[in-house]
């Protein structure tokens, strides 16, 4: 009995469900290992539209994705002691999904569903013309979901899923919660990569804080605003701005090859490219990485190479973009006019409200 009950302990993890209309679909588990996204498992969708994965090696706290290709995919927060279980639809398993066994995961699901409704209005204000009235609403909404953060962080530090919420506060008016969340997830986050490379940030931002050297992001980054000047190095370090793209619909993109939420939103961003390429949407990317080897090895396996404008100072979180912008979290998207005017910066730069600003500036 002894033996069977150990045998049962070590079984790993199992996620496991059911994919409406997904039958003959393959299912990706996709992490992050050693700086690059890696498949951890796959299986082909049975007639039935069910499937199980089970991971040879065991999976430590961190940030997943579930995929099934680039544009149908959810994330989760788990490790081997849970076995998971997620049903939804092909073609639409974000909004179809349902879940069990999972719980970090479900507490990042129940903050999303907080901030939707003031999310969708802001994007609806942004559609708008632009005004003196749309402006202040959008930052009193901006203002309202960081209350909403703030309150769902109290008594949910120790959560995992409070790495990616309390980046919705202004560091240099919250560095509390950042430390806060810091100290708690310590041991649990302990081998993720993408909450090593956060700590580093938050110990940093710290020092940039009580030297007065740090630039809130929402001083800087807003709509109607144009960005201060940076001159990057390319791929091929010659110097590039975004200014030389003037004339053109510009989304800048802040990432690095070390973010598995970056990494996550990379094939998003990718079919967007080609979706709204021939309309004439450019694509800045700017990466936080420090070796340019990672940089350009994540840059061709996450096919961003569709686009050239690829540019990196390969200092990190030191680079000017955070100095200078006031950049915090990654990803982080602007999305800028042909005027070099910015229309949309942050979660209305992302996703579907992207798409919808995109509609309105590529007729």
């Amino acid at each position: 009995m002894f033996a069977l009950f150990l045998a049962s302990c070590n079984e790993g993890q199992m996620i496991s469900g059911k994919i409406e209309g997904g039958s003959g679909q393959t299912l990706y588990l996709i992490g992050m290992r050693e700086g690059e996204e890696a498949i951890l498992d796959s299986t082909v969708i049975g007639p039935d539209d069910k499937y199980t994965l089970k991971p040879q090696k065991g999976l430590y706290k961190d940030f997943y994705r579930l995929e099934l290709n680039a544009n149908d995919y959810v994330m989760l927060i788990t490790d081997s002691t849970e076995h998971v279980t997620l049903n939804g639809h092909f073609g639409k398993l974000k909004e179809t999904l349902e879940i069990e066994g999972s719980p970090s995961t479900l507490k990042f699901i129940s903050f999303g569903k907080l901030i939707s409704p003031k999310m969708e209005e802001m994007v609806d204000l942004d559609m708008q013309e632009g005004g003196d009235i749309t402006s202040p609403k959008i930052e009193q909404l901006q203002k309202e979901i960081a209350e909403i953060a703030n309150s769902w962080l109290d008594g949910n530090y120790s959560e995992p899923a409070a790495v990616m919420v309390v980046q919705y506060l202004d560091p240099s008016q919250y560095l509390n919660q950042y430390k806060k969340v810091k100290e708690a997830l310590q041991e649990t986050l302990s081998e993720s990569e993408y909450f090593a490379a956060w700590s580093q940030y938050v110990n940093q931002l710290e020092d940039e804080i009580t030297a007065g050297t740090s630039a809130p992001v929402n001083q800087i980054i807003a709509v109607g605003k144009t960005l201060p000047e940076i001159t990057f190095p390319d791929l091929n370090n010659k110097s590039r701005k975004i200014s030389d793209l003037k004339g053109q619909v510009v989304l800048v993109d802040c990432w690095a090859s070390w973010c598995g939420p970056c990494r996550a939103s990379n094939p998003e961003l990718v079919a967007t490219y080609d979706k709204y390429k021939s309309k004439g949407l450019q694509i800045f990317s700017i990466s936080l990485d420090k070796t340019k080897e990672a940089w350009m090895d994540a840059i061709q396996k996450d096919q961003l190479n569709k686009w050239k404008n690829h540019v990196s100072e390969l200092k990190g979180w030191e680079s000017e973009v955070c100095s200078k912008w006031g950049i915090n979290s990654i990803p982080y998207a602007i999305l800028i006019d042909k005027n070099g005017v910015i229309v949309a910066h942050g979660a209305d730069a992302m996703g579907k409200n992207l798409h919808k600003n995109l509609d309105k500036l590529l007729k």
